[in-house]
């Protein structure tokens, strides 16, 4: 949620997309079942500081404004910045570069938090899979969801790849929750890594083996 002061004006900015009366109702419902915070905030595609924040006073959500000085940053600049990390390109130090801004990286994330809209996530990784690649998995799976007995025959192996150079993995941005999460491809090769290969089957599981060489 954004609640921040022009430079040279005396009103309060905007705090984002404030809740909807049928958001109202929804949090509301959802709480009397017991829904915990996280769930409600998941199901509406809200951050969850909003949805604490409105159940901890619902009778006077989005009527108190907050205390403190004023943010150096002015309305067009905060709106530049809401813009620029709703892409999900920029984390709050690529915002300052970007942007060309005179605030540190902690003040950027403490506004973007304020954000409805606005979650940091981890970027979700997927290999990179053609439509024919969708159509074979999908034949695969048909057929092989009837073998019965057979799959005792059956032997799922994987391996996992430890880089040298840093994890795949540790990508985060900043989502906006009305929009799809974004994905990213796994890197294949580079670097240099580990490798180690693993199986399990109807009889148990292998014992892992570290691979070396090509």
């Amino acid at each position: 949620m954004c609640d921040f002061q022009s430079e040279r004006t005396s009103f309060a900015m905007p705090r984002g997309w404030s809740l909807s009366d049928y958001e109202h109702g929804l949090i509301s419902v959802l709480n009397a079942a017991s829904w915990s915070q996280r769930e409600i905030a998941v199901a509406i595609r809200r951050s969850k500081t909003v949805v604490k924040t409105y159940l901890r006073n619902p009778g006077r959500y989005n009527i108190t404004r907050r205390s403190g000085r004023r943010s150096s940053l002015s309305a067009t600049t905060v709106r530049r910045i809401v813009r620029a990390a709703k892409t999900g390109k920029y984390s709050s130090s690529q915002l300052i570069r970007a942007l060309e801004l005179t605030v540190s990286a902690r003040s950027v994330r403490r506004l973007l938090a304020r954000e409805d809209t606005l979650c940091y996530v981890k970027r979700k990784s997927s290999l990179v899979l053609t439509k024919a690649h969708k159509i074979a998995r999908l034949e695969w799976a048909r057929a092989s969801v009837v073998l019965g007995a057979q799959w005792e025959s059956v032997v799922f192996s994987d391996e996992k790849k430890f880089n040298l150079d840093g994890p795949d993995g540790l990508q985060y941005y900043w989502h906006d929750l009305r929009k799809e999460e974004q994905v990213y491809s796994k890197r294949q090769a580079g670097g240099g890594s580990v490798m180690v290969w693993g199986a399990f089957s109807a009889k148990g599981k292998s014992r892992l083996a570290v691979l070396s060489g090509r």
